[in-house]
């Protein structure tokens, strides 16, 4: 019930900017439209946001303007665009239908178009408004990795590459991904100490994880990454410092003594800083995460006034962790919750492994390969061992890749979460180099977004991707939150799926109308009405058939989530 309350709320909170991004981009698609038929002549009698009962409406000219009461779409209706009534002579400079095959085809084409040149102006706006984005800052690296072998260290900030400098990860990674086989010169400065050192590494070529990735082999480095563990935390025993502060298991921690904590590196270098400085005790900012709750800040205070070893570990001594291998969730009438597991047990061994990593407990449950049989868990629960065993269940599910997998699950979801690396600005006072950025970004994305259709048909994506209103009012209300140029970038995005969906070749749609134009300009003469009303009843089946789909979807990913 949780669940679906906080969907609820998360939907009514969408609303607001799920209308203003829809009303904007079915504004533009329509001013292209009315603005193209204006052009050549023809009388515009209604420009309409939305279907249904006019709500507002007021006339300049010959055309009403007017907002209705469905706000699922618009439309422009321009004089003699209905074949079955008939136009007087007089009229028919004014008739949409009666306007040569290729201003027709201008007019429809005008209104996907505008959607493109539309995203084009907002991925300009942003560039010059400015957006925060990854900065070029390694992540957590492990010694067994190649990262970490030839040099990296997690919080390097790199500098440049091959003399070129970077500001962000995006140009770190397209530098990597572009460079299979090539040596590469990185100049990188330590996070603590600001030391400046020089790395040369070779990037093998290898199999991306990006599906929507036109190459399928790119360059890549083993272990460097942008991602480092978050900052929630476990805490192991009873009898810990942490624990008689009132740190809890699953606590996030936001703050140390006031300042922001970016992920669990951070937290143990502020609390090391701190000790280091002999200060008494440290202050934390902390908060518990639930499902449907609004999080509520609450403060600890850690004492600090303790011995310890050289190169010891500050959070050891007090007693955190990290909450990797602690369940933050469990999928209720799972196997795991029906096993007696709970929410902040952390898992120490599962069959004959001990783990000490994620990868191993997840690994460990795919592979199992007993049906009907059991894997026996052993977790530590407020400082003591509990024992139980759980039947995996085969379940089907979507991964990283957006592809649907069949594989065993025990419905339970790690305190593993990932922290990104500080911000930069990433903007351009420069017009021209603004205007240059919003229209590769505009082409990157449409290539991006067809190439998702193409690896869809395909079969490499599931078609369970593809949501509803519901979907888009979630992410509208998201990148709303997020600040301006996220939300500027979300409506781009969605601007320029308006574009390519409404050039499909399927009836109902601007795409249809011109098939059935072209087909005209090729034959000197429109189609039948027969055959335009038996593809247009066509179309109507298709578009109503994928809406419902795309609304399931969205119910069903709901529910799957747990």
């Amino acid at each position: 019930m949780d669940v679906i309350l906080s969907w609820l709320q998360q939907g009514l909170s969408g609303v607001g900017p799920l209308f203003i991004l829809l009303g904007l981009l079915i504004f533009v698609h329509e001013l292209g439209h009315f603005m193209v038929a204006k052009f050549f002549g023809v009388r515009v009698e209604v420009f309409s946001l939305g279907f249904g009962k006019k709500i507002l409406e007021t006339k300049r000219g010959d055309t009403t303007y007017c907002i209705s009461m469905i706000p699922l779409g618009g439309y422009v209706k321009m004089f003699g665009d209905d074949p079955t009534q008939t136009v007087e002579d007089a009229e028919k400079p004014y008739s949409f239908l009666d306007k040569p095959v290729f201003q027709r085809i201008a007019i429809v084409l005008a209104g996907p178009l505008m959607n493109l040149f539309f995203a084009g102006l907002l991925f300009f706006m942003i560039a010059m408004i400015g957006q925060d984005v990854p900065g070029a800052f390694v992540g957590d690296v492990k010694e067994s990795q190649i990262a970490w072998q030839v040099g990296f260290r997690s919080g390097d900030k790199i500098e440049s590459i091959n003399n070129e400098k970077v500001l962000t990860w995006k140009e770190v990674d397209e530098k990597i991904r572009s460079s299979a086989g090539s040596q590469l010169k990185f100049i990188v400065k330590t996070e603590h100490t600001g030391e400046v050192r020089e790395i040369a590494a070779t990037p093998t070529l290898g199999k991306t994880d990006d599906i929507l990735n036109p190459n399928e082999k790119v360059g890549h480095i083993e272990g460097l990454s942008l991602e480092s563990l978050s900052s929630l935390i476990g805490v192991a025993s009873p009898s810990s410092e942490a624990a008689t502060s009132g740190l809890k298991t699953l606590d996030f921690v936001e703050k140390v003594d006031g300042q922001d904590v970016i992920g669990y590196r951070n937290l143990e270098s502020l609390l090391y800083k701190a000790w280091e400085s002999n200060q008494k005790s440290a202050e934390l900012t902390v908060f518990q995460y639930h499902i449907g709750e609004e999080p509520k800040p609450r403060t600890v205070t850690l004492d600090l006034r303790f011995d310890m070893e050289p190169g010891g570990k500050v959070t050891e001594v007090l007693g955190i962790e990290s909450a990797e291998l602690y369940l933050l969730r469990l999928k209720p009438d799972g196997p795991a919750m029906q096993a007696g597991l709970k929410r902040g047990d952390k898992i120490q061994r599962i069959g004959d492994l001990r783990v000490d990593n994620w990868d191993q407990v997840l690994n460990t449950i795919k592979g199992f390969n007993k049906e009907g049989d059991s894997l026996e868990v052993e977790v530590l629960r407020s400082g003591e061992p509990f024992i139980t065993k759980v039947t995996p269940q085969m379940t089907e599910l979507m991964n990283a890749r957006g592809q649907e997998e069949s594989r065993f699950t025990v419905g339970i979801y790690p305190g593993l979460s990932m922290a990104m690396p500080p911000a930069v600005l990433e903007r351009t006072s420069h017009p021209v180099e603004a205007f240059k950025i919003g229209a590769y970004k505009s082409y990157e994305w449409s290539k991006i977004i067809v190439l998702g259709i193409v690896r869809m048909i395909q079969g490499d994506v599931s078609p369970k991707n593809i949501g509803s209103l519901i979907t888009i009012g979630r992410y509208a209300s998201h990148s709303f939150e997020a600040g301006l140029s996220q939300f500027l970038r979300m409506m781009a995005i969605i601007s320029i799926n308006l574009f390519l969906i409404n050039l499909l070749p399927v009836p109902i749609l601007d795409g249809g109308h011109l098939v059935f134009f072209s087909i005209e300009a090729l034959r000197g003469a429109p189609l039948s009405m027969r055959k335009m009303e038996i593809a247009q009843q066509f179309g109507l089946v298709i578009l109503i058939s994928l809406m419902a789909f795309a609304l399931f979807n969205d119910i069903s990913n709901l529910f799957s989530a747990w």
